[in-house]
């Protein structure tokens, strides 16, 4: 996809300045805008690259900034044709693009609208195609989706894919199941893609990484050359604090499932299962985790298939004679606690003596011992049975 910096090499830009907001100038573009109404705000679409006078601030410098702020996390870019409305842009509008990471450039008065339009939508269009392949290479490959592997092969080298030797893998960031998303927040979710997958292209020990559009979200697909270096990479990029610091918005709405490094087109095919097994199986287990690592869950994973069967009465029995649901939620804490009686008061808001009684309790209804390793191990896979049936 188009970024501003690629747009400013095109040559209908060649006496256009960049004033401020240099930091922004990988963002993407989506789309090409004039405006001059006010409120412009509500007519944009995200990653807009807007074309404006200023006209509808155009009395104060106070508006400007306002209005710079405001564009800030919706538009890619500000481009100001100087000289009708304002004759130069103040420098404490300057210094709010580079506060906010906007760039903000400066038209000549003699530049028509027109030229720049055509321009940038013709980079868009171009830029939008090869995408639109690109991602339905990657979908065939992860939906087995061909028959010939020696094509596949030769349609990806077209892509720069080096399907017969690297290793590949895949990260899936999408909305929770049930979650419903506003309009923006689909906008921030691909802007936060589209920011990780340029970092990760910029990272050495990375040869390619591709965003491919999911049902409720995106899959960026990394390649390399040696396992261990995608993995570093994953850990450094693919983490809490750097999600965190791209999401505004209330982060339970969103997760991240990764796979495990893989090789050549049925490792890409497998690192994408895997990276939706993890988020499956872990957002029910440890709902308030942001991330999911197959390589962390594997075990769940494997035991997912066994504790959604009808073979799991033999565990939903054990809790059986617990009637009362207080015990239960105190039981079900403390796994997801570690067994930590202190952890679990605090989570419930309650005395560590009172879940010391209500774990005896527990004990004494069931005739097992939670501090004997087989009755430990039983109590807890009709615990980790009763989460995931619960969510069928």
């Amino acid at each position: 996809m188009a970024n501003v910096k690629d747009l400013l090499s095109l040559p209908v830009f060649k006496n256009v300045q960049v004033l401020a907001g240099k930091s922004g100038l990988d963002r993407n573009v989506e789309h090409v805008t004039v405006m001059e109404v006010p409120d412009i705000k509500r007519w944009l679409k995200g990653n807009d690259f807007l074309l404006t006078s200023f006209y509808s601030v155009r009395k104060g410098t106070e508006e400007q900034c306002h209005l710079i702020e405001e564009l800030s996390d919706i538009c890619c870019c500000v481009a100001v044709k100087t000289g009708q409305y304002v004759d130069k842009i103040p420098e404490e509008v300057k210094e709010k693009a580079d506060q906010c990471n906007l760039p903000l450039l400066e038209i000549p008065f003699h530049l028509s609208y027109i030229d720049i339009l055509i321009n940038v939508m013709d980079q868009i269009f171009q830029e939008e195609n090869t995408s639109s392949i690109l991602g339905k290479y990657v979908k065939d490959i992860l939906y087995d989706n061909y028959t010939d592997k020696v094509l596949m092969e030769e349609r990806g080298h077209l892509f720069g894919f080096d399907v017969d030797h690297d290793c590949f893998a895949a990260v899936n960031i999408c909305f929770r199941k049930h979650y419903i998303p506003t309009e923006q927040e689909r906008k921030a979710l691909r802007f936060l893609c589209q920011t990780l997958q340029h970092r990760l292209r910029d990272e050495p020990k990375i040869t390619g990484c591709y965003m491919v559009k999911l049902d409720k979200g995106f899959l960026l697909l990394m390649e390399g050359k040696l396992e261990e270096e995608i993995e570093s990479v994953i850990k450094h990029y693919i983490c809490e604090d750097e999600l965190n610091e791209f999401w505004k918005q209330e982060r339970m709405r969103m997760l991240c499932g990764i796979g495990t490094v893989e090789r050549g087109l049925n490792g890409i095919r497998d690192s994408y299962s895997m990276a939706f097994k993890a988020m499956n199986v872990g957002s029910m287990l440890y709902r308030d985790r942001l991330i999911y690592r197959y390589k962390e869950l594997q075990l769940f994973c494997e035991l997912e298939k066994f504790l959604r069967s009808s073979e799991t009465d033999m565990l939903t029995d054990i809790l059986k004679p617990i009637r009362n649901p207080e015990l239960l939620e105190t039981l079900y804490m403390y796994f997801e606690c570690g067994n930590s009686t202190e952890l679990t008061a605090q989570k419930l808001y309650t005395h560590k003596n009172t879940i010391k009684y209500r774990l005896n309790r527990i004990q004494e209804l069931t005739g097992m011992n939670l501090k004997k390793p087989d009755d430990n191990f039983q109590f807890y896979l009709a615990f980790l049975a009763n989460k995931l049936n619960s969510e069928k």
